[in-house]
């Protein structure tokens, strides 16, 4: 194994994007740990678990985030960097938003990142809404897919389809209210000087969430750290190890 960037030990929390789990970091964890930092990797809940209401879909997703809190709260967890991918974005600016005293760094990877009122669908392009929608329409609890045509030309271009049809083979369906949601009580997260030191993580090979709109999403963060890798959206697949030692650089102090 090659060397890490130099960093004194970081505590991460690991949050996964749409259609992912908390395993879905595993490789990129083992790396991270290896190179002596502590990983938390933290499950979204897309269906309640017990209960009246078990095995439902959880549209709620404020329930969501409240699940990430909870989980940082019982593990006392402090002076961390939150990372989120993807839809991982909306999530952990919310959370930013809650307890913004816990967060030592904020990074997005490949995450999209909402302004006040902004749900996912608002930050994706306009087909987004009408093929997913259509997708949760005819399903009878509101959840969809990402069919694997799509995933692997947008999101996993950059490896062999048997490593993206692997990687695909490990998603579950989605609450279409998770996208529906819109994040609020962002303007202290945004105010200038940031409160919560920023970092844009960006694969470059990203056809999901191409450089050009992101662009346009990351200016709302003022001042933020830059770093960029080669890569595809889920980079978390194809390139765990070179993922990261670029998450490092991009939380390190």
């Amino acid at each position: 194994m090659s060397a890490y960037p130099s960093s004194a030990p970081i505590t991460f929390v690991l949050i996964h994007g749409a259609w992912h789990y908390g395993h879905s970091w595993s490789k990129v964890r083992a790396h991270l740990e290896s190179a002596g930092h502590t990983v938390h990797t933290p499950t979204i809940p897309f269906e309640y678990a017990s209960g009246e209401k078990a095995g439902q879909a959880i549209h709620n997703f404020d329930e969501g985030v409240q699940s990430i809190i909870d989980y940082i709260d019982e593990n006392k967890l402090d002076q961390f960097v939150l990372v989120g991918h993807s839809w991982g974005g909306v999530v952990i600016t919310s959370i930013a938003t809650k307890i913004p005293q816990k967060i030592k760094r904020i990074v997005y990877h490949n995450a999209f990142i909402p302004s006040e009122g902004d749900c996912l669908f608002d930050l994706c392009p306009p087909f987004a809404k009408i093929f997913y929608g259509g997708m949760a329409a005819q399903s009878p609890n509101k959840t969809f897919t990402c069919p694997f045509p799509v995933f692997r030309d947008a999101f996993m271009g950059d490896t062999t389809i048997e490593e993206a049809q692997a990687a695909h083979n490990t998603l579950r369906e989605q609450p279409i209210g998770y996208w529906e949601h819109q994040v609020t009580n962002t303007e202290e997260f945004f105010a200038m000087p940031p409160k919560i030191p920023r970092s844009v993580l960006f694969a470059d090979g990203d056809c999901t969430v191409p450089f050009g709109t992101y662009e346009s999403q990351a200016v709302k963060l003022g001042i933020y750290r830059f770093v960029k890798m080669e890569g595809s959206h889920e980079v978390m697949f194809s390139n765990p190890e070179g993922l990261a030692k670029n998450i490092i650089i991009a939380g390190r102090d």
